[in-house]
């Protein structure tokens, strides 16, 4: 199994180095999770600029979905953190596209019932992990230019690590 530790910031180092990208692409996936655990407001926070309902899928989907056969060669997923992986995937999936159109609006995010599910699965995954004590923090650029129609944001950049809630 391969060493983890999650307040270790592995986009730090040489991603070239198949172990380095795992580990972080797994910091990625706490990163995601922890966004879909947290309310509403905050959620919109950690996004940024965008839509957080969809910036929080794609995420899921990079993180999880098109990596997690690496994970779980390098020991940082078992199967039955897959299987609830999959359960949140597919309940993603379920509401993709024009399947629950609510489900993807960001001014229903603190209301939505199916996003409070969410909330609990990702929490519930985190927990079974042991990544439940981490939270987010994050620095953020932003630049703007000033056009005719007012101030208008050209570019976003966030870096963001994990900390302990507790210290």
């Amino acid at each position: 199994m391969l060493q983890f530790d999650p307040t270790y910031n592995y986009g730090d180092i040489d991603l070239t180095i198949d172990e380095n990208l795992v580990r972080w692409k797994f910091g990625e996936l706490i990163k995601t999770l922890i966004t879909m655990r947290s309310v509403a407001e905050r959620q919109v926070e950690i996004i940024g600029a965008g839509i957080a309902t969809d910036e929080m899928a794609e995420d899921f989907d990079t993180y999880f979905t098109l990596s997690y056969k690496q994970l779980r060669d390098f020991g940082l997923l078992d199967e039955e953190v897959i299987s609830k992986l999959n359960e949140l995937d597919e309940f993603l999936d379920c509401r993709s596209g024009d399947k629950a159109p609510e489900f993807w609006d960001d001014l229903l995010l603190a209301t939505n019932k199916d996003w409070a599910i969410v909330r609990v699965k990702a929490n519930e995954i985190l927990t079974l992990i042991r990544m439940n004590d981490l939270d987010i923090e994050f620095d953020r650029t932003e630049k703007y230019v000033t056009t005719d129609k007012g101030k208008q944001l050209t570019m976003q950049t966030t870096n963001s690590r994990l900390i302990r809630k507790n210290g």
